[in-house]
């Protein structure tokens, strides 16, 4: 303490207010390299965001292009936001489960088909882009299926886009004209 007081009465309070800048800038300056990092980070340990340890959400981006997955680590959990959880499959949950390895949305046209009154029948519904044999598909109608007529059942067919509908019909059915009714049609390829 006493040479700080001699150092300000000697007439040096110049040479300690810039020591005591320059201290600042390197303390400052060591603190944001700590915290900002301009390359990769590769590691085969856990990283944890949080100062109390039990971490945060992070976004990890993965290999391909336009992917990334969020981690709830409260959750334990990954939750894919976009892109891919893999080159070839994704699995939802922990659980034993089947992989999904395709998602197709979108919808398809039936073709004309004449239903008549408490009988079940048969009609392709084409335009079902992504769909291919083998896929696990679901239907459904949209506001333009005719009264008294039913979905019963639907399957992928040998031909790519194509779905093989079963309709029921009801008394007050009518005939179907080509290309009047579409069905919104999910797909699910394991």
């Amino acid at each position: 303490m006493k040479n700080a007081l001699s150092l300000i009465k000697d007439s040096n309070l110049l040479k300690m207010v810039i020591a005591v800048v320059i201290g600042v800038f390197f303390v400052v300056g060591g603190v944001q390299a700590a915290t900002t990092i301009s390359t990769n980070i590769a590691t085969a340990g856990t990283i944890i965001v949080g100062e109390d340890g039990t971490g945060a959400d992070v976004t990890f981006y993965g290999d391909t292009a336009g992917s990334y997955w969020l981690w709830d680590q409260s959750a334990d959990t990954m939750i894919v936001k976009a892109g891919v959880a893999s080159t070839s499959a994704l699995k939802v949950g922990d659980e034993i489960a089947s992989t999904i390895n395709g998602l197709v949305f979108g919808y398809c046209t039936l073709a004309a088909i004449d239903v008549s009154a408490a009988t079940t029948t048969y009609a392709y519904c084409t335009g079902a882009t992504g769909v291919i044999s083998g896929d696990r598909v679901f239907v459904q109608a949209t506001s333009s299926m005719p009264t008294a007529t039913w979905i019963t059942a639907a399957s992928s067919t040998a031909t790519a886009g194509q779905i093989n509908v079963r309709l029921h019909a009801e008394i007050g059915a009518t005939a179907i004209g080509a290309g009047t009714v579409s069905l919104n049609v999910w797909a699910v390829r394991d």
